[in-house]
């Protein structure tokens, strides 16, 4: 049976280290226990908890130690990590310019402001069709053809933007069927005399 001795000493292991696993092995206990004294014990768990949180600020001064060695080494990479995450001057100015600003929030006076997001989704779907229409053209320009889906069903006029890769790879693998702007189909000739 587990004594308060035994969990005492789980206690001061998790101190070191604040790794559950780590304080479980050196005390012989197994991580389940552990968990289930956390949960029958209140007092333990505290105890617990604090412990870990001890351990891990222990590990971090021992991280921050060991990088203050690799500074005074002048270890390029230790500067610019101890540079970059301490000093606002060398900080990562990586900042996106993006606000996203739903329609019904923006105020009425900014009539002629930033497009929203529905704005936008809006003017895609309205200006759809004269997009597929250019698109058509530009597939077809040169004897170009359209195949069918790959369920072999047509692509509509509206789903041309959708299957675009599709076809134009499906143009480039066939290209050699294309000659002057002539599609010899191999499938309509008749073959019967």
């Amino acid at each position: 049976m587990i004594d308060e001795a035994t969990k005492d000493k789980l206690i001061v292991e998790l101190e070191k280290n604040g790794n559950i696993s780590i304080a479980c092995m050196k005390i012989g206990v197994n991580r389940a226990t552990y968990y289930r004294w956390k949960k029958e014990d209140k007092n333990f768990m505290k105890k617990a908890n604090q412990s870990v949180k001890y351990g891990r600020e222990n590990n971090c001064d021992l991280g921050e130690h060991a990088l203050m060695l690799k500074v005074k080494a002048q270890d390029l990479n230790a500067i610019k990590y101890l540079l970059g995450h301490n000093s606002p001057r060398y900080k990562n100015k990586q900042n996106s310019n993006v606000v996203i600003v739903h329609k019904k929030e923006l105020p009425n006076i900014i009539d002629n402001g930033p497009k929203t997001f529905e704005d936008i989704m809006t003017d895609y779907e309205t200006n759809g069709e004269e997009r597929a229409k250019q698109l058509l053209n530009s597939l077809t320009e040169y004897g170009g053809q359209i195949p069918n889906k790959p369920d072999g069903t047509p692509i509509d006029l509206m789903e041309l933007l959708k299957y675009e890769a599709y076809i134009r790879n499906w143009q480039e693998a066939n290209k050699d069927k294309f000659e002057h702007g002539i599609v010899i189909d191999l499938d309509s000739i008749d073959t019967e005399d």
